[in-house]
């Protein structure tokens, strides 16, 4: 009798299966999170500067407004009868007219900073293109931010 009673509380043998089963899926999944946290990230990213970091993410609102200044000088081109061609045309210089002031106004000077513009290339040293990269790299950061 009292086997009986020990087996009558025993879930069924498929319930009992379905516990196994779910519990050793359940623990494998726990281990493959654990040493896909525990394996190495990667080689570490490029150094970046920081401070352009900064002026990339001031720079990047004047850029949206030289390119929407660009795109009204196109309807203006439009609505004093211009065609198409020559109002995508306007779009364009324009674009390129005020993309270069800002970029001359924003981040020329700072970039200057690390490499004078009137520094011939072949004079430009190991350390100073490797502040360029981390500059540029930090401007890159902070437009995509």
């Amino acid at each position: 009798m009292a086997i009986s009673a020990i087996l009558a509380a025993l879930p069924s043998r498929r319930t009992l299966a379905t516990v196994v089963f779910s519990g050793l899926v359940g623990g494998a999944v726990a281990l493959g999170v654990v040493q896909w946290h525990a394996r190495p990230a990667g080689p570490p990213a490029p150094p970046h500067d920081p401070k352009f970091e900064k002026i990339g993410r001031e720079y990047l609102p004047g850029l949206g407004k030289a390119y929407a200044a660009a795109w009204e000088e196109g309807a203006t081109s439009l609505d004093a009868g211009q065609p198409l061609p020559a109002a995508l045309a306007a779009v364009s210089k324009a674009w390129e007219a005020n993309r270069i002031a800002l970029f001359d106004k924003s981040v020329a000077s700072e970039f200057s900073r690390i490499v004078p513009e009137s520094q011939k290339d072949a004079d430009v040293t190991p350390a100073q293109r490797a502040a360029l990269a981390a500059a540029w790299r930090g401007l890159a950061l902070g437009l995509d931010r």
